[in-house]
């Protein structure tokens, strides 16, 4: 099977995208033979720019559930903050069972404080929100595989004996690079998510993962820049550039990126970078985009993963 199967679409949608563009670029990624698409879960946009549509991702989702028909997809994260876990639970079987099994439930713990006070919602110290992560999860596993839950804790309770809309138990993502990450992907998740973590944060990651008695997949996301050559490369850098507004040498920025674990390279260098990210272990990718504008980019990038 070529490697795209196993490779996504990152989407950023709270930075302007409508809902329309949005379900046009899900058609899109599945038809080119992508086998993932992820959006955000955020309600304003993490650029603080003002006034962009930022369709709520819930919706949405339920929406590409029934619009495509193999495509694996989901939210890269939900953060617990925004809603309830055994509504959220209750949410995601919902959207897998209308997908036939296709959802992917990425959860986090929440970063982003004025989007949550802008909506009247409590933004937590980061230790109450690890807390409070701790116990969403031991009410959404539950849920999510077996379809029922007895919990009670500091935060959250949730006391239910059946969830009918659960058809088959929900592949369950956390992402992050800190060692209670680590366990809290031991104990209830089904894949590991990381952006840009170092090589020695990663393997000490990794030997966590290999230790448990279930299987855990391990994926990456990160941003990418893909073109032919390098004078279109060159050209890409600088629109980057342009849609954040900085001003400095383009090489020195493309490196920044690198750094940051972005992908940037011709396609004929692409391949190399993909293939070394697997040789560490990542059985999947998912590359984000800020611009679905640019689908030059995205069949680029899907001819390379389809020689792989």
């Amino acid at each position: 099977m070529a490697f795209i199967k196993n490779c996504g679409i990152m989407l950023e949608p709270q930075e302007g995208m409508g809902l329309r563009e949005l379900l046009d670029v899900a058609r899109g990624v599945e038809k080119i033979g992508y086998g993932y698409l992820f959006r955000s879960d955020h309600l304003l946009p993490t650029s603080r720019r003002q006034n962009l549509d930022s369709p709520e991702c819930w919706v949405t989702l339920g929406a590409i559930a029934a619009i495509t028909k193999t495509l694996r997809f989901g939210p890269m994260v939900s953060p617990i903050g925004f809603r309830n876990p055994a509504l959220l639970a209750r949410m995601a079987c919902t959207v897998d069972s209308i997908s036939s099994g296709r959802l992917r439930l990425g959860v986090g713990a929440g970063w982003y404080e004025d989007e949550y006070l802008a909506h009247g919602l409590e933004f937590p110290s980061l230790k109450v929100r690890k807390e409070q992560f701790h116990e969403a999860l031991q009410i959404i596993r539950p849920l999510t595989q077996v379809g029922r839950v007895d919990f009670s804790g500091k935060y959250f309770s949730a006391h239910l004996k059946g969830l009918p809309s659960l058809r088959r138990k929900v592949h369950m993502i956390i992402g992050g690079k800190a060692p209670s990450i680590a366990r809290e992907t031991v104990a209830y998740a089904d894949e590991w998510n990381f952006v840009g973590a170092p090589p020695a944060e990663f393997e000490t990651i990794k030997k966590t993962l290999e230790a448990s008695k279930r299987p855990i997949e391990i994926s990456k996301m990160g941003q990418f820049i893909i073109a032919e050559d390098r004078r279109g490369l060159k050209a890409r850098v600088r629109a980057d550039m342009r849609r954040q507004g900085v001003s400095k040498d383009e090489d020195v920025y493309a490196r920044e990126l690198i750094s940051r674990g972005c992908a940037v390279a011709t396609t004929e260098e692409f391949a190399e970078g993909v293939n070394k990210v697997r040789d560490r272990g990542v059985e999947k990718i998912y590359f984000q985009t800020w611009d679905t504008k640019d689908w030059e980019q995205i069949h680029l990038l899907a001819a390379v993963l389809r020689e792989l």
